[in-house]
């Protein structure tokens, strides 16, 4: 069954046209193997993963991750930095997706834009093509005063949002929610 699974997966390689693939991101890590089975690349200690998605790049490092090279996902757990040329991004534990170009964050979430704005929360999701940040959960906002707003939106001093929608290419609060549903933000076992 598991030389099976291992020749239908390389026939998949073989089969799928190359063009459909983002760049082969950049990996390394202190240990690194290939788990054949699941398809993923294991990586533990000092990793590093620099991807390159048609001319979109950044960096994620970690204490540990997955990758998955033919579905284009990297789970990041631990000290998780994911970093770009207009923001830089930590949190807990991080799961990207190369084709959907979105981010889903969990833990500690601490947002640095380039541009005048250092957001906090608990959770997040990011969309690195639109460049737009939803966060969750206890959100605090700093922000410079070149921070442009959507109309009739505004900074309240000292106040924790529930809901703060931001435009990393604008640097625009896009929205302010003071309450707001949260939605579920889970990061997906690799291993399923």
């Amino acid at each position: 069954m598991r030389i099976f699974k291992i020749l239908l997966m390389l026939l998949a390689l073989l089969i799928i046209p190359c063009q459909s693939f983002a760049e082969m991101p950049e990996i390394t890590a202190g240990q690194t193997y290939f788990d054949v089975f699941k398809g993923h690349y294991v990586l533990k200690d000092n990793v590093r993963v620099v991807m390159n998605n048609h001319g979109l790049q950044a960096t994620v490092t970690a204490n540990e991750a997955r990758v998955n090279v033919v579905e284009q996902k990297c789970w990041a757990i631990g000290n998780v930095n994911f970093s770009h040329v207009d923001y830089d991004l930590k949190c807990d534990n991080a799961y990207l997706q190369w084709q959907t170009k979105t981010a889903d964050i969990i833990g500690g979430v601490d947002f640095k834009g380039k541009k005048s704005i250092a957001v906090t929360s608990s959770k997040a999701t990011f969309n690195w093509e639109d460049k737009i940040a939803d966060f969750y959960g206890e959100v605090k906002v700093t922000a410079k005063k070149d921070l442009q707003f959507e109309e009739g939106l505004k900074l309240e001093k000292g106040v924790t949002y529930a809901h703060v929608r931001y435009n990393v290419t604008e640097n625009k609060i896009l929205q302010l929610d003071k309450t707001f549903d949260i939605p579920n933000i889970e990061i997906p076992d690799p291993d399923k």
